[in-house]
Order: structure tokens, then C-alpha cells, then sequence
């Protein structure tokens, strides 16, 4: 990213008209409950199938569904952004419920294991494309260039808020999440100020194992420099990464096996096996895990 890429007021915000903050019917590994769902960023419609920004879009630019801290009302001293991840199966309201369902169901578990801060979700066009890839090489190019937009999000937060700012994120979000640490690693405007992401938390992510090491380059200093402590949490028999990313990819995931072995990460990245209490569900890393990520948070001074 240029350095004049991300800056103060680069980007124009809309509000949504999604209803949120309401009971929601969600399932959750086959079991319905009512969850409330937080609100959220939405860059939804802002991509069509062949990952180009549609009229009146831009780089920068995102939506807010209800009452968004900091944009739509009142500031959060402790505000985490959770990222969803990849979906082809179903048109795109069923993508946007989906993701409404994992916003509910994050907030729902962080706040059962502890977490007293305020969650948000972030919503992005994640079912696009075709081809014998399903769509994933579409899907992977949004959500790198969704990066930006969570990176002015962020950036936003901090300008207008202070406090402290925290991303989590599942799947293919990982890569919109090291796509925003990668472009506020280019931003004079975030660096001159001394801001960091107190805490990043990746959840069976499908990105590349190199990708905060020092043998990626750009995704190494981005964790050790934007971030006080991020943390990975991975399952060696996550039965989707290991078939979907090995499969098209020809590689292997973050969120399987950990950074690559041999490779070298930056000291305030922290590798955390997760195998024994998620096993082969993808999807059941918040099940699994949040009291893990709660525990990272109220002790990230020990890891950064």
C-alpha cells in the first residue's frame, strides 16, 4: 500500500437498514438458539462476481448496520472487530444471515467466557464467483482488498475514540485481517501516531503458514508492528482446511498447521494448538476456544 493510502476521512460511510439488536434464530452445531445479533461493518454489494468494486464504491469505503461504536453512537473503551469467513453454498441473503449468525454467536461466547468489551462484526461479499474453484479465488481476492476497508474502519475507531481496538476473525477472514495490517503497515497517518491493534485473533485461518513469518515479508512485519500480541489458533485435523485449502492452494493453512516449520515468526506472535478441543470442525472454533482468546486478551502483556 502507497502511504497516502489510508488516512482521515478517505472514505464515505452509509447506513444500513438491517435490523440488528434483536432476537435471532441461529444454528449452532446443529443446535437453535436465540442470540443477539451486534451490530456491524458491512462492505457487502461492494464486489461482484469478477471481484471488481461496483458503481460507487471505492477502496476505502464501508456501511454500518445499527448502532456502531464510535460511527453511529457512542464510543467503546474495548471494541473487538470479528471477521467472518468464506461461503459459496447459497445467494447472498444467505451469506448475509450466515454471517449475521456467526457476529451473534462470536459476541455470545466471548461474552460467556468473559469478554466485557464490545463485539462488532465485519461483513463482506465472501460468496462470489465460480469455476472449479467455487469461487474461492474470487472470494480470496475480495477479501484482500477488504483489507483496506477494514484498515479505514480501524483507523476511524481509533481517530475518533482512542481506546483499544481488537480484530478476531475465522476462516478466509484472516486474509481480510492481514490485508488490513498489511495496508495500516503502509499508513503514515496510523504509524505517526503510535497506534497499534491491542490483540489479533485468528480462528482455523485460511491463509498461507508463512504468512506472519519473516519468510512472507509484509505479513511478518505487519503482526510485529501493528499488533501488541496476535495470536493463531489452529487444528491439525480441521477436515476443511486440510481438504478445501491443500486442495486448491496446492499448500497448506495457517489455521492447520501453525506457522511453517522452520520459518520464523515475529516474538509477539503466539501459535496456539487448539487440535484436542476443536478436532475436524471448522466450525467449531468459538465453541472451542474463546476462553482461550479471553485469557490472550486479559494477559496480552505477557505475550507482546
Amino acid at each position: 500500500m502507497r502511504e497516502s493510502s489510508i488516512s482521515r476521512r478517505s472514505f464515505v460511510r452509509r447506513t444500513g437498514t438491517v435490523a440488528v439488536g434483536v432476537g435471532l434464530l441461529g444454528a449452532t452445531n446443529g443446535t437453535a438458539s436465540a442470540q443477539t445479533v451486534p451490530p456491524y461493518v458491512s462492505t457487502r454489494g461492494h464486489f461482484d462476481d469478477d471481484a471488481t468494486l461496483t458503481s460507487g464504491h471505492g477502496t476505502f469505503d464501508y456501511d454500518t448496520v445499527g448502532t456502531v461504536p464510535g460511527v453511529d453512537g457512542a464510543c467503546a473503551d474495548d471494541l473487538l472487530v470479528f471477521v467472518h469467513g468464506w461461503k459459496k453454498k447459497g445467494g447472498d441473503s444467505e451469506a448475509a444471515q450466515a454471517a449475521r449468525d456467526k457476529f451473534a454467536h462470536a459476541k455470545a461466547t466471548l461474552e460467556a467466557d468473559g469478554y466485557d468489551g464490545t463485539v462488532v462484526g465485519y461483513s463482506w461479499d465472501n460468496n462470489k464467483g465460480g469455476g472449479w474453484d467455487y469461487g474461492w479465488g474470487t472470494s480470496k481476492d475480495i477479501a484482500t482488498q477488504n483489507g483496506s476497508k477494514l484498515a479505514q474502519f480501524l483507523l476511524d475507531c481509533k481517530y475518533d475514540c482512542g481506546g483499544t481496538v481488537r480484530v478476531a476473525c475465522h476462516s478466509l477472514g484472516a486474509e481480510v485481517m492481514f490485508s488490513a495490517l498489511q495496508a495500516l503497515d503502509g499508513s503514515s497517518y496510523w504509524n505517526d501516531r503510535g497506534w497499534q491493534v491491542e490483540s489479533a485473533h485468528v480462528l482455523g485461518g485460511a491463509v498461507n503458514n508463512e504468512r506472519p513469518t519473516l519468510e512472507h515479508g509484509a505479513g511478518y512485519d505487519a503482526v510485529a508492528d501493528q499488533t501488541r500480541a496476535t495470536f493463531n489458533y489452529y487444528s491439525n485435523d480441521d477436515s476443511v482446511l486440510s481438504w478445501v485449502y491443500n486442495t486448491i492452494e496446492f499448500d497448506q493453512a495457517l489455521g492447520e498447521t501453525g506457522t511453517e516449520s522452520g520459518n520464523t515468526a515475529p516474538g509477539n506472535y503466539t501459535d496456539y494448538d487448539g487440535t484436542a478441543q476443536v478436532g475436524t470442525d471448522h466450525s467449531g472454533y468459538l465453541d472451542s476456544l474463546t476462553d482461550e482468546m479471553v485469557y490472550h486478551m486479559d494477559y496480552v502483556s505477557y505475550f507482546d
